[in-house]
């Protein structure tokens, strides 16, 4: 039982780890990535700089929805909520926050 407990808990703790909740004030685009500038800006996470977040714009089902999610919440003042998602160096050269989970909050 306590293993199960102690389980739980660290699932619970690891699913939490990192994340942010912030509105898009900024979407810079960029070559095939969009710069997305928060407030409050959740910080760098595990990368160098925080702000602005990357987002790969391509083809895919995946990064049409993620795009569309940020464009309705900039449009609506609706928050996001992401995670630490790991780095990416595309702008600028200084590795920065990406963007690869995101929900968009209820108004």
């Amino acid at each position: 039982m306590k293993k199960c407990l102690l389980f739980l808990l660290f699932g619970l703790f690891a699913s939490t780890a990192g994340a942010w909740e912030a509105n898009v004030s900024d979407v810079l685009q960029h070559g095939s990535y969009v710069a997305v500038y928060l407030s409050p800006d959740p910080g760098p996470g595990s990368c160098q700089f925080g702000q602005p977040y990357l987002l790969v714009v391509d083809d895919t089902a995946e990064a049409k929805q993620r795009f569309a999610m940020i464009m309705l919440a900039l449009a609506s003042g609706r928050k996001l909520a992401g995670y630490d998602d790991g780095c990416d160096t595309a702008i600028w050269a200084q590795s920065r926050p990406k963007i690869w989970r995101l929900m968009l909050r209820g108004g």
